[in-house]
């Protein structure tokens, strides 16, 4: 099922605080869900299945940018030829690695221009992780946090990372807040750290781990949270 840009906002305000109207489509889609045979497992079983559906290792965002491809040649009135182009798709989308695979391999990079490098796999890539959340209003409040708690999450470049998470905001600060693991070419800036509050493990391009402390600190009987990031070596598989 396709979700309306209608039903999208629906879910974003939280549809579950009241019930569909009777004898609308919505309504129909509430009875159906509720004799989901899934959905009347107990929650240990649906979250136990929701786990093995969602954890796939480790999530890369990558960013494509939109390419014009010439398709053919079409005569105009002074019968000159022009070539036509066809539009092909880009924008945000990921990719999926093992969970303590090196993200940046030179086995998965081929050259496109001085400088420049892409993964030769791209033709691979994903807009969506999950057709899971958009089913029904409780599949979304279940599983919506899942993929980025369960998984590792990379980006391709750093250049990416800021877009994606300061300067177009792609993910709402639930989500941000659910992720763990990061693999990250750089030490992650104040700005990144912040959004990334809940993180509790950086991998580093190289081997370096750091690992999140949290320590209690009683400044004059005023509690005070302090974050230290303990570094342990590592290697990459």
């Amino acid at each position: 099922m396709q979700l309306t840009k209608s039903r999208q906002r629906k879910l974003q305000n939280k549809l579950h605080r009241s019930l569909p109207i009777e004898g609308s489509r919505e309504s129909e889609l509430w009875v159906q869900n509720t004799n989901s045979p899934l959905l009347r497992l107990p929650p240990e079983l649906r979250n136990r299945i929701y786990e093995l559906v969602l954890s796939v290792g480790q999530i890369q965002v990558i960013f494509k940018k939109y390419q014009f491809r010439a398709i053919s040649n079409g005569a105009n009135s002074n019968n000159t030829h022009r070539p036509l182009y066809d539009v092909v798709p880009g924008g945000f989308g990921c990719m999926v690695f093992g969970r303590e695979e090196n993200p940046w391999p030179t086995v998965h990079l081929k050259p496109v221009g001085p400088g420049q490098r892409i993964p030769a796999a791209y033709q691979n890539w994903k807009r969506g992780m999950t057709l899971l959340s958009p089913v029904c209003r409780q599949l979304y409040h279940e599983t919506v946090l899942l993929p980025y708690r369960l998984n590792a999450w990379s980006f391709h470049t750093i250049a990416v990372m800021d877009r994606f998470l300061i300067k177009e905001r792609r993910l709402p600060k639930s989500h941000m807040g659910a992720i763990r693991v990061l693999y990250s070419q750089c030490v992650l800036t104040a700005a990144v750290e912040k959004k990334l509050g809940g993180l509790e493990m950086v991998l580093l391009d190289g081997g370096a781990r750091m690992v999140k402390r949290v320590v209690e600190v009683d400044k004059d009987h005023g509690d005070k949270r302090v974050v230290y990031w303990d570094i342990e070596k590592g290697w990459w598989k």
